[in-house]
C-alpha cells in the first residue's frame, strides 16, 4: 500500500487508504483490495486497522492484534501495550524464517470512555497512541504530512476529515501510478462506523 491515513476528530475518527497491494516474495502481484480491517472490542467498540508493507505480512499482523480474541476488555492503553508485545512476537517468528516484518499498522477506535483514539505502529512493534493529530503510513506518507499540517486543525470534524483525506488519496493517485482506488471510514462518538460516499466530494 503506499498510503494510509488516520485522523483523530472532534467527534470520532476518520481513516483512509488507498486500494493497490502488492503480495508475493518472488514474482510481486499487484491487485486492488479492501485493505481496512473492522473489528471490535470485547464490548462492542469498533476498532478500523489499515496497513502498508506487503500484504500478506499486514494481515497476518492485523488478524494478530484483533482485540476480540482477547476475553477482557481493553481500554486503549492496554490495547497498545498487547499490540506491541504481539508484533515484537510475530516479527521475531518471522525473522527465524528469513522472513522480514516490513508493515507499518494505523488504527482508529473510541477509548472506554469515548474519547477518540488512535495510533501509529512501528515494524518494531512501538506504539505510539493520541487522541489529537493524525498518523501516516506508506511510501507518500511525507506528503501527507505535508499537506495534513496545513488542512489539520484542532477540533477537526469528521464530515471535514472525511473530505480532506479523500482528496489527498486521490490527488496522490493522479501522480503515483501505485496508488489506485480509496477506502475512508470513520467512527462516531456512538460507535457507529460510516463509509465517505462519493457523492459528498461534489
Amino acid at each position: 500500500m503506499t498510503i494510509g491515513i488516520v485522523v483523530a476528530c472532534s467527534d470520532g475518527i476518520v481513516i483512509g487508504a488507498d486500494r493497490k497491494i502488492i503480495r508475493g516474495r518472488g514474482q510481486r502481484i499487484k491487485s486492488l483490495e479492501d485493505k481496512i480491517f473492522q473489528t471490535t472490542f470485547q464490548d462492542g467498540r469498533n476498532i478500523l486497522i489499515c496497513s502498508s508493507g506487503g500484504a500478506d505480512i499486514a494481515k497476518r499482523a492485523m488478524r494478530d492484534i484483533n482485540p476480540i480474541l482477547y476475553e477482557e476488555i481493553l481500554d486503549c492503553s492496554s490495547f497498545r501495550d498487547m499490540v506491541e508485545s504481539r508484533i515484537s512476537y510475530l516479527a521475531y517468528n518471522l525473522r527465524q524464517r528469513n522472513i522480514e516484518y516490513d508493515a507499518t499498522l494505523l488504527f482508529g477506535t473510541l477509548d472506554l470512555d469515548t474519547t477518540p483514539t488512535i495510533g501509529h505502529i512501528t515494524p518494531t512493534g512501538l506504539t505510539e497512541t493520541a487522541n489529537e493529530g493524525y498518523f501516516t503510513c506508506g511510501i507518500a506518507a511525507s506528503y501527507a504530512e505535508l499537506v495534513l499540517q496545513d488542512s489539520y486543525e484542532l477540533g477537526i470534524g469528521i464530515a471535514e476529515a472525511r473530505l480532506i483525506i479523500g482528496g489527498l488519496i486521490e490527488r496522490i493517485g493522479k501522480v503515483d501510478n501505485d496508488v489506485e482506488g480509496m477506502d475512508v471510514f470513520s467512527i462516531s462518538l456512538k460507535n457507529e462506523v460510516d463509509a465517505l460516499n462519493w457523492a459528498e466530494r461534489q
